[in-house]
C-alpha cells in the first residue's frame, strides 16, 4: 500500500472512530432522555391539581409515544453504530475488539443487548403510561375506557410481536 492509500485509510479510520464516539455519546443520552420526560410527565398528571383530566390524559398518552419513538431511535443508532464498526474493523481486523469475551457471564448477550434492555424498559414506561392515561385520566364517557385500553394493549404486542420477529430474522 502506498503511503497516500495508507494515509487516506488513516483519515477514515480517524473519521469513523471519531463519528463511532459520538453515536456512541448520543446513544447514551437516549435513556436518560427518556427517564426525564416520563418523570415530569407523569409528575405533572399525578401532582398538578390544576390541570384538567384531559390534559393529564393527553401527558400521559405523549409520554408513551415518546417512549416508543426513543426506543425506536435507540435501534436506528445503533444499526448506524454497526455500520462503522464494520468499518473499524476492516482497517486493522487483528485489532478490532468484537466485544465477545473467551468466557461470557451471560452467553445470550449480544451486540443489541443493551438495546434490548433500554427498549424493554422503555417500552414498560410506555406500556404503564397509556395504562395509567386510560384507568386514572380518560376525559371521555367511561364506556368506550375499556375499548381503548384494548386497542393500545393490542397495538403494544403488534410493536413487541414486530420487534421479536426482527430478531428472529437475524437482524438483531
Amino acid at each position: 500500500m502506498s503511503d497516500d492509500a495508507f494515509e487516506r485509510e488513516k483519515a477514515c479510520f480517524e473519521h469513523n472512530t471519531t463519528q463511532m464516539r459520538a453515536l456512541n455519546e448520543q446513544m447514551g443520552k437516549v435513556p436518560t432522555m427518556s427517564i426525564t420526560l416520563t418523570g415530569g410527565l407523569w409528575f405533572a398528571a399525578s401532582q398538578a391539581p390544576a390541570l384538567d383530566t384531559s390534559i393529564k390524559f393527553w401527558l400521559l398518552i405523549f409520554a408513551g409515544i415518546a417512549n416508543i419513538g426513543l426506543a425506536l431511535s435507540c435501534f436506528r443508532i445503533r444499526d448506524v453504530m454497526q455500520s462503522y464498526l464494520e468499518k473499524i474493523e476492516e482497517f486493522a481486523p487483528e485489532h478490532f475488539v468484537t466485544g465477545k469475551p473467551k468466557k461470557p457471564r451471560l452467553e445470550a448477550f449480544s451486540h443489541y443487548s443493551m438495546i434490548t434492555i433500554y427498549v424493554a424498559l422503555m417500552g414498560a414506561a410506555a406500556l404503564m403510561s397509556f395504562i395509567g392515561a386510560f384507568l386514572f385520566y380518560w376525559p371521555l364517557q367511561a364506556d368506550y375506557k375499556i375499548l381503548w385500553m384494548i386497542v393500545t394493549l393490542l397495538i403494544v404486542a403488534a410493536a413487541v410481536l414486530y420487534l421479536v420477529k426482527r430478531k428472529s430474522d437475524g437482524a438483531s
